[in-house]
């Protein structure tokens, strides 16, 4: 009788042990998927999209070497079309790069942030704009409001492939929708920034983790 005792109590053990364990792994498990979020990864670097709080959009933008104001300039709503034109093709080009990809979003609503960034290179006025959906970044760009500037990605990085010298090229009017402008005076002004840009971009950008 002692033998079948001590064995089944080895046995109660061995369960209660198994059990505690199974329950501390899906802790860990649970902790490291609540911190890491959402995420995109964009030229092999991966960058967070959480955005539910001003902070959370702040941090998002601190992550490619931009500083920002503290309070966005505007805010709104904007409806991604279910049926892609002309710009928003061209936009979601851009998204593509960074990542992202607005076709997802076809036909929803999203949230629409705009930041004025204060150190992009050369540029007295640039602003950034997030599209918001389910409080993560879905789609946004960096986009200077003259009517001959210019539109990049994140990065900040101007790419030829979207931006050709006989090409318009993307921008956003003052009610921050998205615009085409044309050609002819687009392409001097997106070859000047390309140069000043892409050896000027912050020697912070895209943090290693």
């Amino acid at each position: 009788m002692f033998v079948i005792s001590v064995k089944t109590k080895k046995r109660k053990m061995i369960a209660v042990l198994a059990a505690v364990l199974v329950v501390v792994t899906a802790a860990i498990v649970a902790v490291k998927l609540f911190h890491s979020g959402p995420s995109a990864d964009s030229g092999g670097k991966k960058y967070s999209l959480a955005a539910s709080t001003n902070e959370d959009r702040i941090a998002f933008f601190k992550q490619f070497g931009w500083e920002v104001k503290p309070q966005p300039i505007a805010n709104g709503k904007v409806t991604i079309p279910q049926t892609f034109d002309d710009v928003y093709t061209k936009y979601n080009n851009i998204q593509q790069e960074q990542g992202l990809d607005l076709t997802s979003y076809a036909g929803k609503t999203c949230e629409q942030w705009v930041y004025e960034i204060t150190n992009f290179p050369e540029q007295e006025i640039m602003r950034g704009t997030l599209l918001i959906y389910g409080g993560c970044v879905v789609g946004g760009d960096l986009c200077t409001p003259a009517l001959d500037g210019f539109m990049t990605g994140f990065d900040g990085q101007l790419d030829s492939n979207d931006y050709g010298a006989n090409e318009p090229t993307l921008g956003r009017n003052d009610s921050g929708a998205l615009t085409m402008a044309p050609a002819q005076t687009a392409s001097s002004s997106v070859e000047e920034a390309q140069s000043k840009a892409s050896s000027e971009i912050p020697a912070n950008a895209w943090p290693t983790d």
